[in-house]
């Protein structure tokens, strides 16, 4: 049994013929940088034209002096390069990049990550898809790390079974496709939904929608852009935050 955790080339099941490439997806660029000033408790998710056509800026610490600053842009949505925009913050030293003061650009990286949702499938006779290659990545904020390592672990472990078993076609394989699933999908697809509403926003609608957002406190935020909360936990978010729902959930839950 062969996993193809190829990342977002997804080279064996390409090469195969099984899956084609990613129509949409996101382009990242990032440079971890030596700052003057560094807030270590803040980590700064920015929004509007003025960071990404359709995306978003980031600033995250690492400790001491050291940060990391990124911008994403959504393909095919914006031609631009996350690249220059990246560049272009740091020389203008736009919102809260600015208050980190002079820099100096220590790595740079970049990267991209499939932003379509999930394949229609991820078990074939003798293959199993994984990661990005299997479009396991958050769309709310495009990282798909946590979900390679988890389901990572269930497809070796299926792997494993099927081979010691003799037992490698799909039928059998496609258990690791109902694990995964029954634990993620739903929630993948609502944070999908969520995503659809957030890259049509102007500025303005940025502003609208921020003022209802800021309404969550620490943990639920960072379940809910973390595509952590599920149905149940969004019908419970909903039930605090009704103006939220009404806003956002709504439609995603479905």
């Amino acid at each position: 049994v062969v996993v193809d955790a190829s990342g977002f080339q997804s080279a064996v099941c390409t090469d195969a013929g099984l899956a084609g490439g990613w129509r949409r997806f996101g382009a990242g660029a990032e440079y971890e940088v030596e700052a003057e000033s560094v807030d270590p408790g803040t980590w700064w998710l920015m929004v509007g034209s003025a960071y990404s056509p359709a995306g978003y800026a980031w600033i995250f610490p690492l400790g001491g002096r050291m940060a990391r600053v990124g911008v994403g842009v959504g393909k095919p949505e914006s031609a631009a390069d996350p690249r220059r925009l990246l560049d272009a913050l740091l020389e203008a030293g736009t919102g809260p990049v600015g208050r980190l003061g002079r820099v100096e650009v220590a790595e740079s990286h970049y990267g991209l990550i499939p932003n379509g949702g999930a394949r229609g499938r991820t078990a074939f006779d003798g293959l199993l898809l994984v990661g990005d290659s299997a479009g396991q990545a958050n769309p709310l904020v495009l990282e798909g790390i946590r979900y390679a390592i988890r389901f990572g672990r269930y497809a070796g472990a299926v792997a494993a079974e099927a081979a010691l078993s003799g037992r490698t076609g799909a039928g059998h394989l496609e258990k690791y496709d109902r694990m995964w699933r029954s634990e993620a999908g739903s929630r993948l697809r609502a944070a999908g939904r969520v995503q659809e509403r957030w890259l049509g926003l102007s500025d303005s609608g940025w502003d609208r929608e921020l003022g209802v957002i800021g309404r969550l406190g620490a943990g639920e935020l960072l379940g809910f852009m973390r595509a952590d909360l599920g149905r149940a936990g969004l019908a419970r978010l909903a039930a605090r935050h009704p103006l939220l729902a009404a806003r956002l959930l709504l439609g995603a839950a479905r």
